[in-house]
Parts: C-alpha cells; sequence; structure tokens
C-alpha cells in the first residue's frame, strides 16, 4: 500500500462480497476462531482479480448526494464547479465540501512555492514514465489513466486559482454546517499532522482524544460513504492511547485489515468502486496493479494476506452495524498504552 514495518502511510486511492445482516456475539467470536484456519495455496493461488466480483449492493439507508456521485463519476470537474461556485454564500455545506476537493485537486495555488498545480502534475507524470519500463504490457495504460486522473479531469480549469487559507475556510464552513465528511476529514488530518509522542515501548504514534473519536464514529453513523471512508482510515490507524478491540475476546484489532475492511463497507453505502473508480485507476497508475477491475477484487488481490481477508469479513460484519445503526457493541476502544509491536498510519483518502 508490505512486509512487516513500523509504519505504514497510505494515499488516498489505494482502496467478494460477505453476507450482510448482524451477528451474535457468539457467532462472531467462533467465526475468529475458526478464521485461524488458512485456506490451502491452492485457493490463494485460484483468485482471478481480472475477473470482476458482482457489484457490492448499495445498503438501503445510505446517504449518497447527488452532488457526490457526479463530483465520482465525472469526467471533467470544470461543469460542477461552474455550479457549486454560483450558488456563493447559499452553497449547501455539501457544496462547499466539494468545491474543496475540487478546488485542492485542480485550483492553481498562488501562495504555492512552485508556481502551482499544473507544474506538480507535470512533474508527477515526468517521473511516472521514468518509473515505468518501456516494455511493460501496462505502460500505455497507466500513462492514460494518469492523464485522466490528473489532466483530463481538471480540464478547462487553468486558470481558476486559490489559496490555502481559502481551501481551509471552505472546508471549516462545510463541517460548520455540519458535513460528515469535512468533520471527518478535519478530525483525520488533525491526528496526521501534529507531533506523534513516543508510546512507551518507544515508537511513535499519535494520540487520539474522546472528541476526536466521537467525532470520527458519527461520521460512520451519517452513512456518508465519503464519510465513512476517510472515518475508517483514521480508525484503522494505530494510536498511543487507544487500542480497539473487536469481539467479545477483545482481540486487539489489525489495523491493515481495518483499513481495508472500511474501504468496502464504504463501497456498500454507495462509494464508487467499479472499474472507473479513482481507487481502482489510481493503483493501476500509480503502482502498477493493473489486474483487478473492482475495488473488492483489488483488496482481496492486493491488499491483504489470506488471514487478514479472512478477519477483514469479520470486521466488515462490526462495522456495518456501526454505519448502518451507530451499533458500536462489537467494538471496544480501550483506553490504555499501545505495546502493539506494529504502528498503522493512514492518511486521509481524499488528495
Amino acid at each position: 500500500m508490505l512486509a512487516a514495518v513500523v509504519a505504514i502511510f497510505v494515499l488516498a486511492w489505494m482502496w467478494r462480497n460477505s453476507a450482510g445482516g448482524d451477528v451474535s456475539d457468539e457467532a462472531m467470536h467462533r467465526s475468529m476462531k475458526e478464521s485461524k484456519l488458512a485456506p490451502s495455496p491452492s485457493v490463494v493461488l485460484a483468485i482471478n482479480a481480472s475477473k470482476a466480483s458482482p457489484s457490492l449492493p448499495v445498503v438501503p439507508t445510505a446517504s449518497v448526494s447527488a452532488i457526490a456521485k457526479e463530483f465520482a463519476t465525472a469526467k471533467g470537474l470544470k461543469p460542477l464547479y461552474d455550479r457549486l461556485a454560483a450558488q456563493g454564500a447559499a452553497a449547501t455545506p455539501d457544496a462547499r465540501y466539494y468545491l474543496y476537493r475540487i478546488l485542492s485537486s485542480c485550483a492553481t495555488r498562488t501562495d504555492h512555492p512552485d508556481g502551482g498545480r499544473l507544474k506538480s502534475v507535470a512533474d508527477q507524470r515526468q517521473r511516472l514514465e521514468a518509473l515505468i519500463p518501456a516494455a511493460s504490457r501496462d505502460r500505455a495504460r497507466r500513462l492514460a489513466l494518469f492523464d485522466e486522473m490528473m489532466v483530463q479531469r481538471c480540464d478547462g480549469m487553468e486558470q481558476v486559482a486559490t489559496t490555502q487559507a481559502e481551501l481551509e475556510k471552505l472546508l471549516a464552513d462545510a463541517a460548520a454546517g455540519g458535513d460528515p465528511k469535512a468533520k471527518a476529514l478535519i478530525a483525520a488530518r488533525e491526528l496526521t499532522s501534529k507531533p506523534m509522542t513516543p508510546s512507551p515501548d518507544g515508537m511513535a504514534s499519535p494520540s487520539i482524544s474522546d472528541a476526536q473519536l466521537r467525532t470520527l464514529q458519527e461520521a460512520v453513523a451519517s452513512r456518508d460513504p465519503e464519510a465513512i471512508a476517510i472515518a475508517g482510515s483514521a480508525l484503522s490507524s494505530s494510536y498511543r492511547d487507544v487500542v480497539p478491540e473487536i469481539g467479545p475476546n477483545h482481540e486487539e484489532m489489525q489495523g491493515r485489515a481495518a483499513f481495508e475492511a472500511w474501504k468496502l463497507v464504504a463501497c456498500e453505502f454507495g462509494l464508487e468502486c467499479g472499474a472507473s473508480s479513482r481507487p481502482v485507476q489510481g493503483a493501476c497508475a500509480f503502482t502498477g496493479q493493473c489486474a483487478a477491475s473492482t475495488v473488492q477484487d483489488q483488496v482481496y488481490y492486493y491488499g491483504v494476506t489470506p488471514y487478514e481477508a479472512q478477519l477483514l469479513d469479520q470486521y466488515r460484519q462490526v462495522f456495518r452495524n456501526a454505519a448502518t445503526s451507530n451499533d458500536w457493541s462489537g467494538i471496544t476502544f480501550a483506553r490504555r498504552p499501545n505495546t502493539s509491536g506494529m504502528r498503522y498510519i493512514f492518511g486521509p483518502p481524499v488528495p
């Protein structure tokens, strides 16, 4: 996104289907015990990521706005930007959040030391061209996807300019208006940007306050898929003073399995997760993970080990309950020092 490493920083885009419904404590505990039986190597080697799994059914109570759908699927963002910007002070919190997203992705930054976004995109493409071997069968596809994601999507916005202060105000106004995505993003950024204090074992991790934890839980309970994705990433990270535990036996949550599970829950709540989604396209363009055509297949093929895949399916049930009915009974956020030998720090999954 990873072998045994101390800290793992994950990009936005590196983002089949288990049965729905709630799970009892007894059943979940039994399933967790059974999950320690690893599948045979032949099962693992038989995975065919290029044959897409059926799309995840969207939860009926999901909350996906028309703006969110258009932002996720638009080949070019300029028409959406023009409509949202024209609303001015009448813009809804949701509209302000997506104005923030569009400007963050596409606008020239007048306070940026290298002259703004266009130079940065050109530099990124040059680096990508140098990284992909000339003989790679995916070279042309990867470069085309880069152009689609980073250039064509922002076509027509070359003259649109902004500053960091203007971006921060848009995000803050969206959060003040109650937008769960904005509130989750602000909390998640606070957690990854402030200085990290070493845990008792000497490993550096951020701390998380009760207020930040509540903000992330409220974002999940909003049923907004992007809010779920942002909050889920933050809830999967390691903290020096809180240890998430799963189930009645208080099994310590595994960060990478949780991170991938939250992705799939966000898909279930309506996040764009098909072949044209930014996670799938970005994984191909930037890392060469081009076999999968859905987020769920990408997760199982590239993202987790067989053992983590089994944990992931159990975590999804617990996380789905939290999103569907604000039921957090399957997770205990134990307020104690983190003495785990692994640390995962997942950045918010937005550019």
